[in-house]
């Protein structure tokens, strides 16, 4: 246990400067600008975790017991503790970005499309609206409309309290199909072929607000404060799960690409969907996207051999998320570190579905045998 104590922002970012400069071995922002850049990196900065289950009732045995943060409570106080709180990761031996989150989770953009979000049901969207009433209202405006005003004024703090060391980060923007989903339900379904111009003026308006709200971020960060792996757009098509490549083609990738013409190439989330992966790295340009096994997907999961196959020799960082096997951790994850023998282009991220906290200590054990693996083949 620490009995340290942080009094002041300004120990708090003292201490996690001097943290982080002991273990550039867990510095996540480094090692994800390399592999976008396709330069080697010296380590591998891969994350492993368990399965958070709210019955697991046992004992997690901790490695990395940050100082309490003892201030009065206001605004510096509560910069504090989140500084403090970014080196959680090391207790288990992962990645720590020196970045503030904005907006809240998945649903960060609804409450621009009039829809509040259920803080008892993990901020989702409190419920969907018919499309025909989405319409009839103005477009959102996106300076001011839902949590804009929240991250405003955020951004205007972290920027008043902070160095630039510290970045900002874009909220979980989803994508346009996702918003739709959010916004209307399985409306956006079906709305396609029953009315396809109210979708299309559903989508158009989405997809507006999408990238105007995203600039919009970008220019009250700063690009001192920018988040360097944020400037790419990220667009997530989970809900392209629920449907078809040709319903994504026909119906989805308008949008998805009116994106990549306004912003740029773009990381994307096809929430393991092969069909999804296939359709948008065959039609979009693409600076990232993702990969790997998990049991229960919706339309099955893309795995790592096909998508770098898919990926071919182009610039594109695969991120590789698996669910790893009982008693064979290791062997996974070292099968996936050797890819790196191929390509610097690749970020790594693992969850044990079977393990709970109790288990925190040999997972530790496995995170740090394949650090030395990595050190010794190519550090």
């Amino acid at each position: 246990m620490s009995t340290a104590q942080i009094s002041s922002l300004s120990e708090a970012v003292d201490f996690f400067t001097a943290t982080m400069r002991s273990h550039p071995e867990r510095d996540e922002l480094t090692a994800r600008q390399a592999a976008i850049a396709g330069q080697h990196r010296r380590h591998p900065v891969f994350t492993m975790l368990h399965l958070i289950d709210p019955l697991d009732v046992s004992v997690a045995v901790r490695h990395f017991m940050p100082p309490e943060v003892s201030m009065p409570d206001g605004i510096e106080a509560g910069l504090a503790r989140e500084i403090i709180g970014m080196l959680e990761p090391l207790d288990m031996l992962n990645p720590v970005s020196p970045a503030f989150l904005l907006g809240r989770g998945t649903g960060t953009l609804a409450p621009a499309f009039g829809i509040p979000l259920a803080a008892d049901k993990g901020d989702s969207p409190a419920f969907v609206r018919p499309l025909d009433e989405v319409l009839q209202d103005p477009p959102p405006d996106p300076l001011t409309a839902g949590l804009m005003p929240d991250m405003t004024e955020r951004i205007r703090m972290i920027k008043e309290y902070l160095p630039p060391s510290f970045k900002i980060g874009l909220p979980n923007m989803q994508g346009p199909f996702n918003l739709a989903q959010a916004v209307v339900g399985e409306e956006v379904m079906i709305a396609p072929i029953t009315n396809p111009d109210k979708f299309h003026q559903l989508m158009s308006r989405i997809t507006d607000f999408w990238i105007d709200n995203r600039r919009a971020l970008l220019g009250l960060i700063g690009a001192d404060y920018t988040n360097p792996i944020d400037p790419p757009p990220h667009i997530s098509d989970c809900s392209a799960n629920l449907v078809s490549a040709d319903f994504y083609c026909d119906y989805i990738l308008p949008y998805d690409r009116q994106i990549t013409d306004a912003l740029g190439p773009a990381h994307m989330h096809p929430c393991s969907g092969p069909h999804v992966f296939h359709a948008t790295i065959d039609n979009l340009p693409l600076l990232a996207t993702e990969a790997g096994f998990i049991a229960q997907p919706t339309s099955g999961a893309i795995a790592v051999d096909e998508a770098m196959a898919a990926i071919g020799d182009r610039p594109i960082v695969l991120y590789i998320g698996q669910e790893l096997p009982d008693g064979q951790e290791y062997e996974a994850v070292r099968r996936d570190l050797d890819l790196y023998e191929r390509t610097p282009r690749l970020v790594f991220a693992y969850t044990g579905m079977h393990w709970r906290k109790k288990d925190r200590p040999a997972m530790r054990e496995i995170h740090q045998r394949l650090d030395e693996y990595w050190a010794g083949r190519y550090g």
